[in-house]
């Protein structure tokens, strides 16, 4: 019986080490669509989105979300750098659809936190924070 468990102990790790590293690659179309579907969405049936939620509208209008450093039209400068990395169960829920469902909400929640004007996502967990000149 403990040879049994320690197997089934050895097995269970082995996995949990393994599938949190799966992701390869997130497409910057599904990112968008799903920041979009997040903003525009209402939890609330029968309300119009921005006159209940003043969080989503404050971010939405306030904050720019870029993919890369080249979209940035104007000067700007990093206030701050940040990472989302959720907490998964990688046998429930993998890391991936975590990140294409919450990476630029989060990331721009956290730059109206900071009153920042804008974020850029530089990978897959990491962002950066800034505040056009």
């Amino acid at each position: 019986m403990k040879k049994l468990f320690k197997h089934a102990l050895l097995l269970g790790s082995i996995m949990f080490l393994f599938s949190s590293c799966c992701v390869s690659y997130i497409n910057t179309d599904t990112l968008m669509e799903n920041y979009e579907k997040k903003i525009n969405h209402t939890t609330l049936p029968g309300k119009v989105l921005f006159k209940t939620d003043q969080r989503k509208k404050d971010t939405y209008e306030n904050v720019q979300v870029f993919l890369n450093e080249k979209d940035v039209k104007r000067d700007f400068e990093v206030t701050a750098y940040g990472s989302y990395t959720p907490f998964i169960l990688p046998i429930i829920r993998p890391e991936r659809p975590r990140l294409e469902k919450y990476l630029l909400w989060k990331a721009a929640r956290k730059a109206r936190k900071l009153h920042g004007d804008g974020v850029i996502i530089d990978n897959k967990n990491d962002f950066r924070v800034i505040k056009f000149k």
